[in-house]
């Protein structure tokens, strides 16, 4: 990421972030495998991974998120047009999901060795720590400086159609603290400043307890 923002400060969409690392990381590790959208069969369910790092017989499940602010950005003569995504309840869901996703990739086969999720944004509402309290997606929040692990659900007065598809409690074998690292700035307003969230799992870790070496 920190090479990428030396050549990339702003995407155009998830796809073009996407493929830009994607070809970032096959230029800094010119003898791995990089693969898009890989399908992964996991008992009846097929599991999409936006990338895969595969490094002789070691497998890196990688999954992305890239969620905006309505932006126009003008960065070396290219135009950018950035959308308001919005709905950060479901974007603070969804990220979630992808560790989960990334972690059951990880105990179901020992060629996947560690795994990455990373989320890059525009909009301070993810970094932010809530002002309100008891909000229906406070178990999700992904704030500067916080835990996640174990079971998260969405709070009891939580509407049908907010959680529509996505009911489900997120649980978590792993904990994770919470930092969010500088990108890039183009002004001081709002939807200015970029930042990214990297969670990291490492297969050992999560399910063997084997401690880490330096």
């Amino acid at each position: 990421m920190t090479k990428l923002k030396s050549k990339r400060q702003i995407f155009h969409s998830e796809a073009d972030f996407q493929f830009a690392l994607a070809w970032e990381i096959q230029r800094e590790y010119p003898d791995v495998e990089v693969r898009l959208e890989y399908a992964y069969k996991i008992d009846d369910k097929v599991y999409h991974i936006d990338m895969l790092v595969i490094c002789e017989d070691q497998y890196i499940p990688i999954e992305l998120k890239y969620k905006t602010l309505k932006k126009n950005v003008i960065f070396d003569a290219e135009e950018f047009h950035l959308k308001n995504h919005g709905a950060q309840d479901l974007g603070k869901y969804d990220v979630l999901k992808d560790v989960f996703r990334v972690e059951n990739v990880l105990h179901d086969h020992d060629k996947f060795v560690n795994g990455h999720v990373i989320m890059l944004t525009n909009d301070p509402s993810y970094w932010k720590k809530d002002s309100r309290e008891n909000t229906c997606c406070a178990e999700f929040s992904i704030a500067d400086g916080g835990v996640v692990t174990g079971s998260m659900a969405w709070a009891e007065h939580t509407g049908v159609g907010t959680m529509k598809n996505r009911e489900e409690p997120i649980v978590l074998t792993g904990s994770y603290k919470l930092k969010w690292h500088d990108y890039s700035k183009f002004d001081d307003k709002r939807n200015g400043q970029f930042k990214y969230l990297m969670f990291e799992s490492e297969r050992d870790d999560l399910f063997f307890n084997t401690p880490k070496t330096e």
